[in-house]
C-alpha cells in the first residue's frame, strides 16, 4: 500500500462505526482497516465489547455514544451512569489500553485507574 498525505492542516482523520449491519465485519478487521488507512479517531455510536477490545492498544482514540434508549435512565440517576460507565468505558481503559474520550481530554486522563 501506497502512503498518502493529509491536507494540509489536517491533523487525523476519524470514523463513525455502526454496528448494526447484515454482515458486519470482525472487529480486528475494522481496527486494520481503519488504522491501514490513517484514521485515528472512531465513533461508536454503542460500547460494543468486541470493538471496545479491538482498539485496545491501537492507537486509535474512541469515542462512545450511549444508546437513545438509555439517556432518560443515565440522566435521572448518578448511580445508573456510574455503573453504565464502569462497565462500558473504564474497564476497557484499564483492561485492553482503549484510549476513550469524552469529546474533551481522554478519560483515561480523567479517571483514576
Amino acid at each position: 500500500m501506497g502512503q498518502f498525505r493529509l491536507a494540509k492542516g489536517v491533523l487525523g482523520l476519524a470514523s463513525n462505526w455502526g454496528l448494526q449491519s447484515t454482515h458486519p465485519l470482525p472487529p480486528n478487521i475494522v481496527v486494520k482497516l481503519l488504522k491501514d488507512n490513517g484514521f485515528n479517531k472512531v465513533k461508536l455510536f454503542e460500547a460494543d465489547p468486541g470493538a471496545l477490545k479491538a482498539l485496545g492498544r491501537s492507537g486509535i482514540q474512541v469515542m462512545v455514544g450511549i444508546p437513545n434508549d438509555m439517556l432518560a435512565s443515565l440522566a435521572c440517576s448518578v448511580r445508573n451512569a456510574e455503573a453504565w460507565v464502569q462497565q462500558n468505558v473504564s474497564n476497557y481503559i484499564s483492561k485492553y489500553g482503549t484510549d476513550i474520550s469524552r469529546g474533551g481530554p481522554k478519560i483515561s486522563e480523567q479517571i483514576q485507574l
